[in-house]
């Protein structure tokens, strides 16, 4: 739209300048010309604009992109991100960790996915060998909040399992919990060596433990004696 005023101004000033009859028409003329330019350059100028995205990316994600190329006002830029290994992790803990014998206290096993952008996936089934002497309770009630899982625990064995296909969210946790008991006194170190947890983004690089500790009942006995 300016090219053509500008094309029109032009014209115009070709007529003015051929039927100029003194040198005060032409000197106006061309006045009136760069005026015009002024105002269309300043308009022009401030319908310019910068327009800037920032996109900030997890921490696990190594931006890469190179600088922008545009064209005909379109941009594109090219697109890489590095994501970092992030394999899964595993936790247990005994509540209450002292029980007297037959007592019973809820073991937890933790799952932690730290990878950001994909779910991780069992790809095998995770099975917990507990210690000789630590069993499921005669009421398991096992559960887990994990995705697509299926937790087993039979009552009075020293497992308990989580089905291939559970799946942990990314970036998030999720868990496998029994009720267990022990019928005689000591500490019961329940490990899960490395490698026990294998998903679709690793398997688990540390062994980690906890302890139940049975302690034995206090034997008390009342007697009695007559003095006279």
């Amino acid at each position: 739209m300016v090219e053509s005023k500008v094309n029109g101004l032009v014209n115009f000033l070709l007529l003015l300048c051929s039927r100029a009859r003194n040198a005060f028409a032409f000197v106006f003329g061309v006045f009136f010309f760069l005026l015009f330019l002024s105002f269309n350059q300043s308009v022009l100028a401030q319908t310019q604009v910068t327009n800037t995205a920032v996109i900030s990316p997890p921490s696990s994600v190594t931006n890469s992109n190179g600088a922008p190329g545009c064209v005909s006002g379109t941009c594109t830029v090219a697109d890489m991100d590095t994501v970092s290994l992030s394999n899964p992790v595993v936790t247990k803990t005994f509540s209450p960790a002292a029980i007297f014998p037959n007592g019973t206290s809820l073991l937890v096993i933790t799952f932690t996915n730290s990878h950001q952008l994909t779910s991780a996936t069992f790809s095998a089934v995770f099975t917990d060998q507990y210690p000789v002497g630590l069993v499921n309770a005669s009421t398991p009630a096992v559960t887990t909040t994990c995705a697509s899982a299926t937790p087993a625990a039979t009552a009075g064995l020293g497992t308990a399992t989580l089905s291939v296909g559970s799946v942990i969210p990314p970036g998030s946790s999720c868990s496998l919990s029994v009720v267990v008991t022990a019928s005689s006194a000591g500490g019961f170190a329940n490990s899960i060596p490395v490698g026990s947890l294998t998903t679709t983004v690793g398997s688990n690089t540390s062994t980690i433990t906890a302890t139940l500790t049975v302690t034995p009942e206090a034997d008390l006995r009342l007697t009695k004696t007559a003095s006279l």
